[in-house]
């Protein structure tokens, strides 16, 4: 997830964390080759955005505050948010009605307004472990690894052969 400026930044902590390239790559046969894909939190120069223009029809990003677009040629989204937004997040990624992957804490899961912004449309694909990230500090990629949470890729009218994918 990019740091990027709209009415919401501030809220949380530093959320400009990146996905790196194999967190993309785990779910390749989940992800829409023949799509123009949006990736709402990050920009081209990004490893895991790399990775999906490499595999996707096209891949959009730099789009502005996520919050006030609406027109783009986009047919899925498949991002990273900042955490610290995830509520505000889905309610707008509801709202576009977009098909859409999205990483996010799997506690989030167990979450009431999950429940109310999608009544059990989610589908979820569940790693076998940790999703890590990077930051490029000084110019350098330093990988966070030692996280105290896992994260899950889920996903909205993605039409996934079962509701719950074990990877």
């Amino acid at each position: 997830m990019a740091l990027f400026v709209n009415k919401h930044q501030g809220r949380g902590k530093d959320d400009e964390f990146y996905t790196l390239k194999e967190t993309w790559e785990s779910i390749k046969d989940y992800i829409p080759r023949d799509k123009v894909v949006w990736e709402a939190f990050s920009n081209l120069e990004t490893e895991g955005v790399k990775y999906l223009s490499s595999i996707c029809k096209e891949v959009i990003t730099n789009t502005g505050d996520f919050f006030e677009c609406d027109d783009n040629e986009a047919e899925c989204i498949i991002t990273n948010p900042p955490f610290s937004i995830k509520r505000d997040v889905l309610k707008r990624l509801k709202i576009i009605d977009k098909p859409f992957i999205c990483i996010l804490p799997t506690l989030a899961l167990q979450t009431k307004y999950i429940q109310d912004i999608f009544d059990g449309e989610l589908q979820v694909i569940l790693p076998s472990k940790k999703i890590f990230y990077y930051k490029m500090i000084n110019g350098e990629k330093k990988i966070y690894d030692k996280l105290s949470f896992y994260c899950c890729f889920v996903c909205y009218k993605m039409n996934l052969p079962k509701d719950l994918i074990f990877i």
